[in-house]
Parts: C-alpha cells; sequence; structure tokens
C-alpha cells in the first residue's frame, strides 16, 4: 500500500549496540534484513496508532527468517506491524533500510494487512520483490483473500518513516483511507499536498486516500515521540530526524540528485 514494504542479530543487544555507522549503506551492507530489538519494533509498529487504540491493539514484529510473528493479540480489531519489504514496487528490489508503522483497522487487518504478512512470508522463502508481487497479487479477490468490504481507515502517525520513492526518511504522519480504484481526478486530489490526495498502487486493490495531519498535531507527535525517535536514530543513523526530514515530502528531490 502507502508512503509509499524482513534480521539476525542476537535479541539481547539493545538498540544502542546495534547502530551502524553513517558510512554502511543499504548497498555496502549484505543481502537480507536484520532483526530489530523487539521493544522498539513494537514501540515503533504502536506509534502508528492514535493513543486511544494502542493498549487494545495486536502487534506483529518481524523474525526475518520466517516472516512476521504475533507479539501480542489485542482486542479492538487494530493490528500494527513495522513494514520493511515494499512489495507493490517491482522495479526496486528488496532492501533492508524501509521501516515505516502502519496500523489497521478491522477490516484492513482481515485483508490489506495480509499482503504484508504474505509478503515478508515469501521474502524470507527467498522470492524478490517481482516475484512476491506476482505471488501476492494473483490472490487478490479470491474467497481466501477477499478484497476490503467497505471504507476504512489505516493509520500512519508514527514520528518518522522511510520508504520509497527514494527512499527517503521524512516526518510526515497521516491518515490513510482505503479508496481502490479511485483517482486524483476523482476527488480533485493534488499529489503530496496539504490537503487530501491518492496513492495509487499496483494493481489498485490499495489504493488509498492520504491526509496528513496538521501542523500543530504533527509538532505534537513528535514532541511526545522524541525517546522513540532518540532510539530510532541510534539504531540506524538514516532513521535520525532533521530540518530536513521535517520538511520533505515524498516526492521532493534526494539531496544527493
Amino acid at each position: 500500500m502507502v508512503l509509499l514494504g524482513v534480521l539476525s542479530l542476537l535479541p539481547a543487544f539493545s538498540c544502542f549496540a546495534q547502530t551502524k555507522k553513517p558510512e554502511e549503506t543499504a548497498s555496502s551492507l549484505p543481502a537480507g534484513l536484520e532483526r530489530m530489538p523487539e521493544s522498539l519494533d513494537v514501540r515503533f509498529a504502536l506509534s502508528a496508532a492514535p493513543p486511544h487504540l494502542r493498549d487494545a491493539a495486536t502487534v506483529y514484529v518481524l523474525d526475518p527468517a520466517k516472516g512476521y510473528v504475533l507479539n501480542r493479540k489485542g482486542i479492538n480489531g487494530v493490528s500494527c506491524i513495522v513494514v520493511r519489504s515494499d512489495w507493490q514496487w517491482t522495479n526496486h528490489a528488496f532492501r533492508d533500510d524501509i521501516f515505516w508503522a502502519v496500523c489497521y483497522d478491522a477490516e484492513g487487518s482481515k485483508t490489506l494487512l495480509q499482503d504484508y504478512l504474505a509478503a515478508a512470508e515469501l521474502r524470507a522463502r527467498g522470492m524478490d520483490s517481482k516475484q512476491a508481487h506476482e505471488e501476492i497479487t494473483k490472490r487478490f479477490g479470491t474467497a481466501a483473500y477477499p478484497n476490503p468490504a467497505r471504507v476504512g481507515v489505516s493509520y500512519m502517525l508514527a514520528p518518522i518513516m522511510r520508504g520509497f520513492p527514494g527512499p527517503r526518511t521524512m516526518n510526515m504522519p497521516h491518515y490513510m483511507f482505503y479508496a481502490p480504484n479511485v483517482t486524483d481526478a476523482d476527488i480533485g486530489g493534488k499529489p503530496y499536498g496539504l490537503y487530501p490526495f491518492i496513492l495509487s498502487m499496483s494493481p489498485g486493490r490499495d489504493d488509498v486516500i492520504i491526509m496528513l495531519v496538521g501542523q500543530t498535531e504533527k509538532d505534537k507527535i513528535l514532541g511526545e515521540g522524541k525517546d522513540l525517535l532518540a532510539d530510532l536514530c541510534s539504531y540506524r543513523n538514516y532513521l535520525c530526524t532533521s530540518a530536513e526530514t521535517r520538511a520533505r515530502m515524498p516526492n521532493d528531490p534526494l539531496p544527493n540528485n
């Protein structure tokens, strides 16, 4: 879906012990993913939801050898993960530096979330992004893999995210409303602006209307998430907040462009 995705270090290491040096870029790292410290994974995933939904939400964490595994079972229908495999981008190989937290409502948990759970499992089996895309999309609309039956919402209110295009790191908390096959022309959307716009994904099952939070809410989210932001920055240098990440939008040129 969205703005717009699975690790093998010992879980006993702290996020600070796993910090990479600035010169270690995605291209210099070995193929495959590393396990994010579980407590950090859970905190990051839950930060995507509004505060009143977090305590009762389901959370999945990534085991790169298997895919996502249940960390805790919630009771409010909301499910949260940190996406590591953006399977829709068939022209991009899977990377190890994609991190964006998302929480789905009950309908999305039964449908759209399953795409990302499947992608992680397929990636763990050794499939590349094109193979995973083909395998996932051929399931769409089947009895075992239904499309969303109603309008719904997924939350990406985390204080930071790193995803495509780019990839790039952004402080861009936002809401997403399911809108399969809806276009900007249908809603008068202006891509990556301050007002609602469409994020179109292949093949359309998880097209969404994106609505950014207002500046006051954004500042509050970043302020309340300062401890999480510090721990994510210590974990990976490209998850650090800066004036540039605060201002950047997904279609902005990358610094080296």
